[in-house]
């Protein structure tokens, strides 16, 4: 008689496989990493990834590299007392044995932690570079890396408590992460529903009205005057210049180019300026149904000398970061500007193929 054929396994979620590496790694110091501007996607997941550490006896150091910019997640980190510290020279990261990274597409970090192995990178974006991580889970049909997360958290890779305070400020950030990075869910999918739907109950929902309801500050309402001052208007792309901004108001960029984006017969807006004297920071808006942020910005811009993209996007935005080097060190800030604009509005019309003749000035718009 026939033996039955032995069932194949299933195989582990990602939650069962992030569980048992991070099981391996019991007493372990480990840096959490956001890189790029700290916005409300990173930030949720850094604190899930954190939280989901302590789970596994593993002490977790949330670690951000540029500033928190954005006045709304600024009140996010001040309203939910959130533990992050920001990387200097001055800080002491000797005793940590691995990093984690969460929401971003490049992996790099100053030579202070290159030598640590990287345990889990997770996102919702390709990935630039290959990695030697132990875990990696990429979900690019997800609006929001907290999705993912609260996705772990469901399948009870760290128990929660509707009665713990911290983990309603945890479930209110990841609640927050998503409804951002999907646009108030006109963009998301069935992960990040799913995903919002598991954190409502624990979440603080008067303090998320809060921290909406933040105020826009006057310095973005002058970079914006300031982008639609210098704009150039071609069909239906708007190119804007907010010329120079501080680097704690370089947020402004992206909120300008979405004011922007609202003018009527524009569907694509790319809003840009020098930030802090040291580099071209740009955010790509975009209603069309054939403008692909990821592919136009790196199409347009292309590479750095180590072979990253200077940026990238999602299906309805974008952004670019382009170093100045030695060019920073031009003292005429006005010739300084007219060639960093210039150079730009020339790639961005020569990329869509409008010749300067069928653009049009803020001069005479």
């Amino acid at each position: 008689m026939e033996a039955n054929p032995t069932p194949e396994s299933k195989p582990l979620s990602p939650s069962s496989r992030l569980g048992s590496i991070l099981k391996q790694y019991s007493g372990e110091r480990h840096i959490v990493a956001i890189r790029g501007y700290p916005d409300p996607d990173s930030i949720g997941s850094a604190m899930a990834h954190a939280y989901i550490c302590q789970r596994f006896d593993i002490e977790p150091l949330i670690l951000y590299f540029d500033d928190i910019s954005h006045h709304e997640n600024r009140a996010l980190v001040k309203r939910l007392a959130i533990e992050m510290v920001r990387f200097a020279d001055g800080v002491d990261l000797g005793s940590f044995d691995r990093i984690a990274v969460v929401d971003t597409q490049v992996i790099d970090f100053p030579p202070a932690l290159q030598h640590l192995p990287v345990v889990s990178v997770v996102d919702h974006h390709k990935l630039l570079l290959e990695t030697s991580a132990d875990f990696v889970d990429i979900r690019e049909d997800c609006g929001a890396t907290c999705s993912i997360y609260a996705e772990y958290l469901s399948e009870n890779i760290a128990a929660l408590d509707r009665e713990n305070p911290y983990c309603a400020k945890l479930c209110s950030a990841l609640l927050y992460g998503i409804r951002s990075d999907t646009d108030d869910y006109l963009r998301a999918r069935e992960l990040d529903y799913r995903g919002a739907a598991f954190l409502a109950p624990y979440a603080d929902h008067e303090l998320l009205t809060a921290i909406s309801l933040q105020n826009i500050s006057p310095r973005t309402m002058e970079i914006t005057q300031r982008a639609y001052a210098e704009r150039a208007i071609a069909d239906t792309f708007l190119l804007a210049g907010a010329t120079y901004v501080r680097d704690e108001d370089r947020d402004s960029i992206g909120q300008a180019a979405d004011y922007l984006l609202r003018r009527e017969g524009i569907d694509t807006v790319l809003c840009f300026g020098i930030v802090n004297n040291q580099y071209i920071d740009g955010s790509l808006r975009t209603l069309s149904d054939v403008v692909d942020p990821d592919r136009f910005i790196k199409e347009l811009f292309g590479n750095d000398p180590m072979g990253v993209p200077y940026g990238g996007g999602r299906a309805d935005k974008g952004a670019f970061k382009i170093d100045l080097g030695i060019l920073a060190k031009c003292d005429d800030k006005d010739l300084l500007w007219k060639l960093v604009r210039k150079t730009i509005e020339d790639l961005f019309f020569n990329k869509i193929g409008v010749n300067q003749e069928e653009v049009t000035h803020s001069k005479t718009a």
